[in-house]
């Protein structure tokens, strides 16, 4: 079933099931596109019940039919506007999402964030959006979120009006296009999820073209002398830098632009709670706050906690006992803690110069070690796997967006 091409169209290609035990979903691949024009940050997949597709009998469980559904806003437990913006418990309501409505005798048809305690599909009809998931892999609560708000303020820049009032409302010209009644069971996250993702430029970016310009822009003016020489007979360009900024922190701190200095941006780009942060691990050292206590002592830690929660009041978050894993715009990750010890202790994250050596020289030892391919030393860069796949993905894309402001 073809998109019109015109108005806002979120495209579901169904795919197959998932079967994890006695746990099944069905499993597609969206993207969305605006005037026929695809929204590269607007892509992904999609979790909903099994088939096949029935809109004739209320609550009974399986997907809505394939065909094409309007959009409204929505209110209750699930929200279109002034949804729970707590970033500590997971699934607190109420919850962003939007409703389809045509859905026959089937009610309350939402897409709306998988959440706990029912990550592996959390819907008696609903769409759960989630990146890339194998058949036994659970969603990951805060990705479905960030992907249903995104839709949510795409939705909001195209039809403002449906969102001045608590009623819900059509959204005019938007609409959802569902394809496909699939039987066959996936074995793994299948090839042609991703090859109908990228035909569709459909990589799973954390920030819009317009704000990789804006991050480009930013990072050329004031630092593009560093930048530029810090590429002098390399492979990599300033592209592929500000690209991996893109990538790596941007989307924090461009909403930041116009209300802190740049000393202050940088010198805040202190993420990454993994380890901490409930519902997450991480397989480098520190997995988590404990076990850098352990090693490193109290003093050292309570810093490192201190530069954390300053990071945390500037985004309006109340203090954690955690001790964050990512320091600077290139986010040079804790692990690195035994032989760059300096680093991290005296704060020379504070430098973008610094941060810049840092980056460059991970990425001269990582090209090394791949004989010059700049786009596995990218992959490397990140580490391995599907994850590190993605975000070499995403570098590509980011870069190509920059070169509008660096150059080639």
């Amino acid at each position: 079933m073809p998109i019109v091409g015109t108005g806002w169209e979120l495209h579901l290609r169904r795919l197959g099931m998932h079967k994890s035990g006695s746990r099944q979903r069905t499993y597609g691949s969206y993207q969305v596109y605006v005037d026929g024009e695809a929204q590269p940050s607007l892509a992904g997949f999609i979790c909903e019940r099994l088939g096949p597709g029935d809109n004739k009998t209320a609550g009974n469980g399986k997907r809505v039919e394939a065909k094409t559904y309007p959009l409204w806003t929505q209110f209750g437990q699930y929200r279109s506007i002034r949804y729970s913006m707590n970033q500590d418990v997971a699934g607190k309501p109420p919850m962003p999402a939007v409703l389809l409505l045509g859905t026959g005798a089937r009610t309350g048809i939402l897409i709306h964030p998988a959440h706990p305690p029912n990550l592996y599909l959390s819907s008696i009809g609903c769409l759960n959006p989630t990146g890339a998931v194998g058949p036994k892999d659970l969603i990951d609560f805060w990705d479905s979120r960030r992907r249903v708000i995104a839709l949510l303020e795409s939705l909001k820049a195209h039809a403002p009006a449906a969102f001045a009032h608590e009623v819900s409302t059509r959204i005019k010209g938007a609409s959802i296009v569902i394809d496909g009644e699939p039987t066959r069971q996936l074995t793994a996250t299948p090839a042609p999820a991703f090859e109908a993702v990228s035909a569709e430029t459909a990589l799973l970016l954390p920030i819009s073209k317009a704000s990789v310009l804006i991050c480009a822009k930013w990072l050329m003016e004031n630092f593009g002398d560093q930048i530029t020489n810090a590429c002098a007979g390399k492979a990599y360009k300033p592209k592929h830098l500000c690209a991996i900024v893109c990538q790596e922190t941007a989307y924090k701190w461009i909403p930041w632009l116009g209300t802190h200095s740049v000393q202050t941006i940088v010198e805040r780009a202190v993420f990454d709670a993994s380890g901490d942060y409930p519902g997450t691990s991480r397989r480098a050292f520190p997995v988590n706050t404990q076990a850098f206590r352990n090693k490193h002592g109290k003093p050292f830690t309570d810093m490192l906690i201190e530069e954390a929660n300053k990071t945390r009041r500037l985004q309006g978050w109340g203090d954690k006992p955690w001790v964050y894993k990512g320091y600077g715009l290139f986010q040079y990750d804790l692990q690195h803690v035994e032989p760059a010890e300096g680093f991290f202790k005296n704060k020379e994250w504070y430098s973008f110069d610094n941060c810049l050596r840092r980056a460059v020289g991970e990425l001269d030892s990582k090209l090394t070690a791949h004989s010059g391919n700049l786009w596995k030393a990218i992959k490397a860069y990140n580490g391995s796997g599907a994850a590190a796949e993605r975000y070499m993905q995403n570098v590509k894309a980011f870069a190509e967006y920059c070169e509008e402001v660096t150059g080639a």
